[in-house]
């Protein structure tokens, strides 16, 4: 039985639209067990990030204790390639949302539709290939510089490709790119997440990663997580029936997940 937990959300100290409070209050009337906050870190390349990790920090903390014997609240963060973190976390999560293009300029993958494609034509002159290597090569880079307890978000390259508006994502040269970092990131102890933040904002159709990919995941010996990338606390399960299908689609016989004691995360049969 999976217990519901979700360990990627974001709050008023980043870009999320609720108080961890009242995140918490909402993840407790929807019975969740655990509930993990990961405000996006400050990073080197702009200002985007939580201003302060010491409030920031102190509210978790603040909010876990009202919680204390009802839900178990940990305190993350979610660390770009270009992030850095001056405090201790109970985790981190790993992400890349910044590419260097050729144009000299550091794209925002995700942002807006309009900026992925400028990122496409300016920054990688039209060859979504070389933009895809980019981005798995800094996925595998991330992972060597911050070594983050969960990779997040895999895929989102593709949360604005739905039905391959800008490039196949079938492509045997974009697949191979895909499954090579996969491979190279796969450590027998880093989780994967199965993310369905772009199901929740109207983007995508499927969580990221991409089945496949999942499936070759499960063939590396990896373990994956489910995480909703919530940034509206009436969205913090949004999708995970879908995912655990996806999941069992992919061969796994069990999910992770953030403990409700001391155990950070803990695995469940499925």
């Amino acid at each position: 039985m999976v217990k519901r937990s979700n360990l990627h959300t974001h709050s008023v100290f980043c870009d999320g639209k609720d108080t961890i409070e009242h995140m918490a209050q909402r993840a407790y009337e929807m019975g969740l067990v655990s509930l993990g906050f990961s405000g996006h870190g400050p990073q080197t390349n702009n200002g985007f990030g939580i201003r302060s990790e010491a409030e920031y920090a102190a509210e978790v903390r603040r909010v876990a204790g009202l919680y204390e014997g009802r839900m178990k609240i940990w305190l993350g963060i979610e660390q770009d390639y270009f992030g850095y973190c001056t405090i201790p976390y109970d985790y981190r999560l790993g992400a890349v949302h910044y590419l260097d293009g050729r144009d000299g300029v550091n794209h925002p993958v995700d942002h807006s539709e309009e900026c992925f494609e400028r990122m496409l034509r300016e920054g990688f002159g039209g060859d979504a290939m070389a933009m895809a290597r980019s981005y798995y090569e800094r996925e595998v880079a991330m992972c060597e510089k911050i070594r983050p307890d969960v990779v997040v978000h895999y895929d989102l390259i593709c949360k604005f490709n739905e039905n391959n508006r800008f490039f196949d994502e079938q492509d045997p040269a974009y697949m191979a790119l895909s499954l090579d970092a996969l491979e190279a990131i796969c450590d027998g102890r880093r989780l994967l997440e199965v993310n369905t933040g772009a199901i929740a904002r109207g983007r995508r159709s499927r969580p990221y990663p991409d089945a496949l990919q999942l499936k070759r995941w499960r063939e590396l010996g990896g373990h994956v997580i489910l995480g909703s990338d919530c940034h509206d606390a009436e969205k913090l399960t949004c999708g995970f029936e879908d995912a655990l299908e996806l999941i069992r689609w992919a061969g796994f016989r069990s999910v992770w997940r953030l403990g409700e004691g001391d155990e950070l995360f803990v695995e469940d049969t499925i």
